[in-house]
């Protein structure tokens, strides 16, 4: 199998947790796309901010096949035009999304079977949820909450989600729910992974069982906590601070 290359600049696609990028962009073009230096017009190409396209191996004759393309549409040529499900915009022929937003969220997979709704909100990678904790931090869920806002109280130091390089080209890396740097003064970083599904959900099942292979793999302190725990978190998360074992994950097991 061939090696999986940018099509902006050709180094290796990043890898996240085992799978590649389905757009193949290498780690530094896909955190440009995150901050909207590098966006996806409507021909699925790259582009910047200026529009310029980015892609090595753009071919300029297509773009002039488009616009003789566009010459010959009917100006009384009607179509059903809606609005993106995600972002707001236009979009023809009723389509729920728009191109940009198609191409960001093709690959998510559905947790749950939807049986029935009136609204449609979209969660997704940079926004699965905004729960805002006591010392400003932005969380995804509020069972994160209930655990940045513990470590606040009992000033402990944490930073969330301090993403971790599995490789020296930082194209593998993987991001623990909580870091607790120098715990304890034992000058090892301690670190907090939140479970918040159960056993039956396979996806979140095949996530979490990757975590913990790279966890124990790189010999960290890893400390495992349920939404279970989040019943009286105070008193979960005293117990397990106290109770577990350095260069291990720690209560896994528990569910």
């Amino acid at each position: 199998m061939s090696e999986l290359l940018c099509p902006i600049c050709g180094k290796p696609t990043r890898v996240y947790m085992g799978n590649a990028r389905k757009d193949r962009l290498c780690a530094y073009h896909a955190e440009q796309l995150k901050k909207g230096e590098v966006s996806i017009d409507e021909n699925n190409l790259f582009v910047d901010k200026n529009g310029v396209i980015l892609n090595k191996d753009y071919d300029c004759s297509k773009k002039i096949k488009e616009n003789k393309s566009d010459n010959k549409k009917d100006d009384n040529d009607e179509r059903l035009i809606t609005k993106c499900i995600a972002c707001g915009k236009e979009t023809k022929n009723g389509n729920l999304f728009c191109i940009q937003c198609y191409h960001k969220y093709k690959d998510k997979k559905l947790l749950v079977k939807i049986v029935k709704c009136k609204e449609i909100e979209i969660m997704d990678e940079s926004y699965e949820g905004m729960f805002k904790c006591k010392d400003g931090h932005i969380v995804k869920s509020k069972s994160e909450r209930e655990i940045d806002n513990y470590l606040f109280e009992k000033g402990i130091a944490h930073a969330y989600e301090k993403s971790i390089s599995l490789d020296e080209d930082k194209n593998h890396d993987i991001h623990p729910d909580f870091c607790l740097p120098n715990f304890k003064k034992s000058g090892k970083n301690v670190y907090i992974e939140h479970w918040g599904f159960n056993s039956n959900n396979i996806e979140y099942t095949k996530s979490k069982n990757y975590k913990l292979k790279q966890y124990k793999k790189l010999g960290l302190t890893v400390i495992s906590t349920t939404e279970k725990d989040m019943n009286d978190p105070e008193a979960a998360l005293d117990r397990k601070l106290e109770h577990f074992k350095y260069d291990i994950v720690n209560f896994a097991d528990e569910e």
